[in-house]
């Protein structure tokens, strides 16, 4: 089908079936999925602007059905992401203003910084959650060497990060507590300016602000993993109502095609969010910075290589397989549930 808004020609079978990958796994990691969905359009063919632009606009609705079912599971801090609203929407007009200043310069100055930034970005936290993950499961398998349990393992067990206790630890009133994110006392400056920096990548890159605002949930805040996830994609909602906008009036949103792609989505997103009950915050972490990495690697292939076919491959490759490993692990977390169930 062609799409004259972003002059390109694609399947809708594939525009459904990465709607419903990145469904599953933003429902899943608590991200619209435009980290994924940018490079993946962009391998296509699409303008950097005009990915970006579409990728916001059927966030929207993805993050609307994701939030509404992490909201039935107890995983949402309305407290935390009214702090962030304000700083969202002042970092997301800043990064489409840079954007805008980017495509007077030509498409090249677009191409070039838009593909360094995701690169640096997406390969920084892959490493940076990859380490993190490591050193928790380290730390399971000394507590559970020294003191085994019946039914888990201290893997299921967060601590909260050292960054996390010193940036509670600043009493820059006012302050705030939070039972649902176990948080005694932060500063709303933290979290506002948290937003902000997030808001901007939105902006500048089309990504949600989930790509950076879930690590800054978890190491910054200090929110358990699942209601990371779940906070994270109520401020999506935020970001992608105001991204579409300013970026419709910019002309750099195809809404035929955002449509079809959030026909996908809707879907994934219940099965995503989901299986987030039968999965541990390490877990989460781990497939996030995997996915980080393979996305980086895409932007790569794609941006500095021109090796189009293997970006496309890295990127919906990789996404389905994520996809299906985290539809497997809902299956055998309610298989296990049913087992323990007396009486099933």
């Amino acid at each position: 089908m062609y799409f004259p808004v972003a002059e390109a020609t694609i399947a809708l079978w594939y525009l459904i079936g990465i709607g419903f990958a990145i469904g599953v796994c933003g429902g899943f990691m608590g991200m619209g999925g435009g980290w994924i969905l940018v490079p993946a359009l962009m391998a296509l063919g699409v303008r950097e602007n005009i990915a970006i632009g579409t990728s916001l606009a059927q966030m929207l609705g993805h993050a609307i059905v994701s939030t509404s079912r992490h909201w039935q599971f107890g995983n949402v801090s309305i407290k935390i992401a009214l702090v962030m609203i304000p700083g969202t929407a002042i970092g997301i007009e800043i990064g489409a203003r840079i954007l805008e200043a980017l495509k007077a310069l030509g498409e090249a100055h677009v191409e070039h910084t838009i593909g360094g930034l995701y690169v640096v970005l997406l390969l920084s936290l892959a490493i940076f959650v990859y380490r993190d993950v490591r050193r928790a499961w380290r730390r399971a398998a000394k507590a559970n060497a020294a003191e085994p349990r019946d039914g888990g393992t201290a893997a299921d067990e967060e601590k909260t990060s050292r960054l996390a206790l010193w940036a509670q630890s600043l009493k820059l009133c006012p302050c705030i507590s939070c039972s649902i994110a176990q948080i005694q006392s932060i500063s709303v400056w933290v979290i506002f300016f948290s937003a902000i920096a997030a808001g901007v990548l939105t902006g500048l890159l089309g990504v949600g602000g989930g790509l950076v605002r879930l690590p800054m949930l978890i190491y910054l805040i200090g929110c358990p993993t699942t209601v990371a996830v779940g906070t994270d994609l109520l401020e999506v909602i935020i970001s992608g109502s105001y991204g579409t906008f300013t970026h419709a009036l910019k002309g750099n949103v195809d809404l035929l095609m955002a449509f079809y792609i959030f026909v996908g989505a809707a879907g994934g997103a219940q099965v995503g969010a989901f299986a987030t009950r039968y999965v541990n915050g390490t877990q989460i972490r781990g497939i996030f910075a995997f996915v980080a990495l393979i996305a980086g690697l895409s932007v790569i292939a794609n941006s500095f290589l021109k090796m189009q076919t293997l970006a496309l491959v890295l990127i919906v490759g990789v996404t389905a397989l994520m996809a299906l490993f985290i539809i497997a692990l809902l299956v055998i977390g309610i298989k296990q549930e049913a087992a323990d169930t007396p009486g099933a």
